[in-house]
């Protein structure tokens, strides 16, 4: 695997791999202790290759242990600390893994877990260890699997193998026209969230230093700030929503950040209004907006953002695709349609995945292979909308109830599903408010088992608090509206279109 070979390579140097909150980690030690870990589990668990569970948050040792997962070739399967302990349980029961490593101070109820000293332990004994290449991922094994939102209330894991990231970085990596100095490159999101996967595989693949904001910065942004201008920054890459976030606060501009290059935006729909006041405080920084599903390697389209683009549209392209990926845009019927003309957004090529783990009927539904001038190529349907205008792909929302808030995908059956299990919830129905062309927050609609006195306050911070126990924080509607019954239409279906009024 071409990223295990790089990080060999820059271990020769002085080159810092990662930081968090002031804690490095070299390229050097990262090799070191993975392949520490990955001797470690080649000899304890010698013919098995089912995936490793890491459930933490940005700490330095994630990294070493999902490198050492790598190279004892087995995929790795990261669950944040912001996860429900519910949620982690419930892909735990569905993976029914050997390794559940636990970086956290909660009780997942499992036999034999191994928690930060057991690895500190493994790391001890196995000193000097080295792991082989003939046991690193290769080919079509998976590298990790990461667990979306799924429509029945149970989260689908899209399995990314060695081919998908060998296509994706290949791309990505000659799109931004990154060198190999050890420069910055921001590290904020979640390993569980499949923005990560950006600054983690470009980053370690052309040697850069990882600068990691942990769940505990990142909840006082003063602390971020403090970060952020230590950092040196060169490549920043987030969703829309966390620069709008830091753009709250007038001393994110160059002066925090003066060496600041690029800034690369994906994950959720990218305003205009941004992208202006962006180029205010950050003058001269490159801006770039893509697009791209979990199920084809986080990215597969982009494009600059020039002031010619920005000032001649009222929503921005999402771009050109991939070198050696197709997307085109078809009907319901799977025609394709005309320039300008509005469908489903299909992707064909080498960063498809092959599809859900362990779940053959949801990947049939949506996975297919289909040659094209004599070329096989693996498809997915995205559920997408969109369009071409001059050859350049624009989004303009979702086929189904799965949204984008924030940058994290939701499927809003799954928040309605699980609503349904909290105690004296008869039926609800969530719906997104949008404000200025993006999703602002969630509103669920919520009918009762037994009617109370309480107010419409007092009842939805009861919901929010049992909710809790089964999704994660950014999944939960902000607002409710408890209603006696929801109002139907001529097929006798919830009438949704009547409820966006109540928003309104």
């Amino acid at each position: 695997m071409e990223i295990l070979y790089k990080m060999k390579e820059y271990a020769k140097q002085e080159r810092i791999a990662i930081n968090c909150e002031g804690e490095e980690l070299t390229y050097r030690e990262l090799d070191k202790l993975s392949d520490e870990v990955a001797s470690y589990f080649i000899k304890k668990y010698p013919n098995d290759k089912s995936p490793i569970i890491i459930c933490g948050n940005k700490e330095n040792l994630i990294l070493v242990l999902m490198m050492g997962a790598l190279k004892s070739g087995r995929a790795y399967i990261p669950l944040d600390v912001t996860f429900p302990v519910e949620r982690v349980k419930q892909v735990i029961k569905e993976v029914n893994p050997k390794i559940v490593i636990n970086l956290t101070d909660r009780d997942l109820e499992v036999p034999n877990v191994y928690t930060k000293e057991n690895i500190e332990d493994i790391i001890a004994k196995y000193s000097g260890n080295k792991v082989s290449e003939d046991n690193w991922v290769s080919g079509d094994d998976n590298c990790y699997i990461l667990f979306t939102s799924g429509s029945t209330g149970k989260p689908k894991g899209v399995q990314i193998s060695k081919n998908n990231l060998d296509s994706f970085t290949k791309w990505f990596t000659e799109y931004l026209k990154v060198g190999n100095e050890n420069t910055a490159i921001l590290n904020q999101p979640s390993y569980s969230f499949d923005l990560s996967v950006m600054p983690l595989y470009l980053g370690l693949l052309n040697g850069k230093k990882l600068f990691s904001l942990s769940k505990k910065t990142l909840e006082n942004m003063r602390e971020t700030f403090d970060e952020l201008k230590k950092s040196d920054m060169r490549l920043w890459i987030s969703t829309p929503a966390f620069a709008s976030l830091c753009m709250q606060d007038d001393s994110f501009r160059k002066e925090l950040m003066p060496n600041l290059e690029t800034m690369y935006f994906i994950g959720e729909v990218l305003p205009p209004k941004t992208v202006a006041l962006l180029r205010e405080r950050f003058p001269n920084v490159r801006i770039i907006n893509s697009y791209g599903p979990t199920e084809a390697t986080v990215a597969i389209t982009a494009i600059d953002i020039t002031d010619e683009i920005l000032e001649g549209n009222k929503e921005l392209p999402i771009g050109y695709p991939m070198d050696g990926s197709i997307i085109i845009v078809v009907d319901d019927n799977g025609k394709e349609v005309q320039d300008e003309e509005k469908g489903e957004i299909v992707i064909l090529g080498k960063s498809v995945s092959k599809g859900y783990y362990l779940n053959d009927e949801m990947t049939k539904k949506v996975f297919f292979d289909r040659e094209i001038e004599g070329v096989m190529y693996r498809g997915y349907k995205s559920g997408d909308m969109g369009y071409y205008k001059e050859n350049i792909l624009y989004f303009c929302g979702r086929k189904d109830f799965q949204i984008k808030l924030n940058g994290f995908r939701i499927e809003l059956e799954d928040i309605e599903n699980n609503l349904r299990k909290v105690t004296n919830i008869k039926n609800t129905v969530v719906l997104p408010v949008n404000k200025e062309g993006k999703i602002s927050h969630l509103v669920a609609f919520v009918i009762l088992e037994k009617e109370n006195t309480l107010s419409n306050l007092k009842n939805t911070l009861i919901i929010k608090e049992e909710l809790k126990k089964y999704l994660p924080t950014y999944m939960i509607p902000r607002n409710m509206k408890i209603m006696k019954e929801f109002p139907v239409n001529s097929n006798d279906k919830v009438d949704r279109k009547k409820l966006m009024e109540e928003i309104k």
